[in-house]
C-alpha cells in the first residue's frame, strides 16, 4: 500500500500529519480510522498510540491526521524509528527501551488494543539532548484485519491475538537486531 505522510503546523502551533492513501488502495487506513474511533468511544488512550485528530475524504483519498512525530527542538525531543536506533544505541539506552517494551506488552493487554503488524520499522522514540528515551509510540498498523474482529471486542480473543503477536514481534526484533547490531540481542522483553 502506498501511503504519503505530510507534516502541517496547526493554528494552535502543535504539529499533526496527514497519512494520505489512495481510496482504490485505502483498506488499512479504513480500519485504522474504525479502531481509532472504536478506542475513542472506549476512553482508551496511551502514550505509545499517536493522536488522532480527525479523518476526511477527498474524491481520490482517504486521509487520516495524528499527531506528528518528528524532531521538536523547541522541546528538546529528538525522534528516531526503532529499527534504526537500536544499531547505535548504548547500553543504558537499551536497558531503557527493553523497559518501554514491557511496558508496551502489559498496556497492550491491559487495555486491549491491537496492533496488526507490529515490528521496530512501526515504533519510534523520542530521546531528549542528553540520549534519554522519553516516549515510545507505534505509528501504524493499528486495529484487527478480520472480517469478524473478535479479539477488539473480548479480551480473552484480545490477549490470545496479542501474545501472538508479540511473539512475531520478539523474532522480527532480533532479526532487526542481528542486521544493525549483529549476534543475539542483549535485551529480552
Amino acid at each position: 500500500m502506498i501511503e504519503v505522510y505530510l507534516a502541517v503546523k496547526r493554528r494552535n502551533n502543535q504539529f499533526s500529519c496527514f497519512k494520505i492513501s489512495k481510496k482504490i488502495h485505502s483498506k488499512e487506513t479504513r480500519r485504522e480510522i474504525k479502531y481509532f474511533k472504536f478506542l475513542k468511544r472506549k476512553g482508551v488512550t496511551s502514550s505509545f498510540i499517536p493522536a488522532f485528530i480527525s479523518d476526511f475524504e477527498t474524491e481520490e483519498e482517504i486521509i487520516i491526521e495524528q499527531e506528528l512525530i518528528a524532531d521538536h527542538p523547541e522541546q528538546d525531543l529528538f525522534a528516531f524509528r526503532v529499527e534504526e536506533f537500536v544499531a547505535d544505541a548504548s547500553g543504558r539506552q537499551l536497558m531503557e527501551l527493553e523497559k518501554l517494551f514491557q511496558e508496551l506488552y502489559t498496556e497492550l493487554k491491559d487495555k486491549n488494543v491491537i496492533i496488526s503488524d507490529l515490528h521496530a520499522g512501526n515504533m519510534m522514540i523520542y530521546c531528549d539532548k542528553a540520549g534519554n528515551i522519553k516516549r515510545l509510540i507505534v505509528v501504524d498498523g493499528f486495529g484487527s484485519p478480520e472480517a469478524i474482529p473478535l479479539a477488539k471486542y473480548f479480551g480473552y480473543f484480545g490477549r490470545k491475538k496479542i501474545d501472538r503477536q508479540w511473539a512475531k514481534f520478539r523474532r522480527t526484533f532480533e532479526a532487526t537486531w542481528e542486521r544493525r547490531r549483529g549476534g543475539k540481542p542483549t535485551i529480552h522483553f
